[in-house]
């Protein structure tokens, strides 16, 4: 008979994380299960295995559900920050379940055949690193913010390496700022420590966080800065300001403070999920304009009584927002009709499968209507 794990303040996961959610999730799968389960958190993930916090940290393999899940369907792996329902077998531990995630990164997978990646779960709040001395690069910081909407976490942005800007410092804010209406913004250096208190702030114990942005945008310098040591590799950044991956694989890793950072490579190309809300949220200004268009399948184009072709005419709103907006908005479908091609080929390759050995049967057997001779 399982046991059901309470949500107490004084639960051994608590400092991961651990909330009335997952447990709830636990109990869910756990009272379903007919072995003994306990929770876990993937620390870092591998192909056929994971590294998992009970809270100490063990080696677990994948069950055969797990692997055959994961066959089905990559997104179905498990990644880290994700919850799980682990059992032991002999000497080993295996992963039995993924317990129901919240706060995803998904990168939209490229090919017409390929999967989503999960780059990690269980996000509470995502921050988004924008280099000062680098950019900052607008459609790539709206690409990001629709991303994080997309997957139901909190985003917050950094313009890192303030000291670099010199006096361009106040017009990247100011940049930045235009894109990411109603998203907290703070200016730090991890140099000189500027904006690091007000920010330290916000990384609350319990909570997870993810630091998203290209290789060179001062993510691994930054929560050093923050933590006081040497809690991530940092790197040089090259000439061409582009920074080398000194991350090259997810892991967790916990904060002095009691905050948990999802630790993540440097990415350079982001294509948005095939989701509207995360890129209509990330560009309110335009849909709010959008509403008050006469029609309601206006395109914004030369409609007669189009509230945002009038702003943009009044200057209200930059004509290249709303043609980045257009643009992640024709991306999001383009790639939701992708996925609904690939499901649809799945189920058929799953139906055909399941009647096979059905079709064998039938080739087999004589017809009751022939008469013997």
């Amino acid at each position: 008979m399982n046991t059901r794990v309470t949500d107490t303040p004084s639960h051994p996961l608590t400092a991961l994380g651990w909330n009335s959610s997952v447990a709830a999730a636990f109990d869910s799968v756990s009272h379903a299960s007919e072995h003994l389960l306990v929770p876990g958190r993937v620390s870092a993930a591998r192909r056929g295995g994971s590294v998992v916090n009970l809270p100490e940290e063990v080696p677990a393999d994948h069950s055969p559900a797990v692997l055959k899940a994961a066959r089905r369907d990559p997104t179905l792996a498990p990644c880290t920050g994700d919850w799980v329902a682990v059992r032991r077998s002999g000497d080993a531990w295996l992963v039995e379940a993924v317990l129901e995630r919240s706060g995803t990164l998904v990168r939209q997978g490229i090919a017409k055949d390929s999967h989503d990646q999960v780059l990690a779960a269980g996000v509470d709040h995502v921050l988004i690193c924008e280099a000062a001395d680098q950019g900052p690069n607008m459609g790539r910081l709206e690409r990001f913010l629709s991303l994080v909407r997309t997957g139901g976490a909190t985003p917050v942005v950094a313009v890192t390496k303030a000291e670099l800007a010199g006096d361009r410092l106040p017009e990247v804010v100011e940049l930045v700022r235009s894109v990411s209406p109603g998203v907290d913004l703070h200016v730090v250096s991890a140099h000189t420590g500027e904006g690091l208190p007000e920010l330290a702030e916000r990384l609350r114990p319990g909570s997870t966080w993810v630091l998203l942005g290209t290789s060179g945008a001062g993510k691994s310098s930054l929560v050093n800065a923050i933590a006081g040591g040497d809690l991530m590799d940092t790197g040089e950044v090259r000439g061409d300001k582009r920074g080398r991956h000194t991350t090259t694989h997810r892991q967790l890793l916990l904060l002095p403070g009691g905050a948990i950072v999802l630790d993540i490579p440097g990415v350079r190309r982001i294509d948005v999920p095939g989701d509207t809300e995360g890129v209509d949220r990330t560009f309110s200004d335009v849909t709010d304009l959008a509403e008050r268009c006469r029609f309601r399948d206006c395109a914004h184009e030369s409609e007669p009584g189009c509230a945002v072709r009038a702003a943009v005419d009044e200057g209200e709103l930059d004509l290249r927002r709303l043609e980045r907006w257009n643009r992640l908005r024709r991306e999001a479908e383009r790639n939701r009709s992708r996925g609904d091609v690939r499901l649809r080929a799945e189920r058929i390759r799953h139906w055909k499968n399941a009647d096979r050995p059905g079709l064998r049967v039938l080739r087999t057997r004589r017809p009751a209507w022939r008469c013997r001779r």
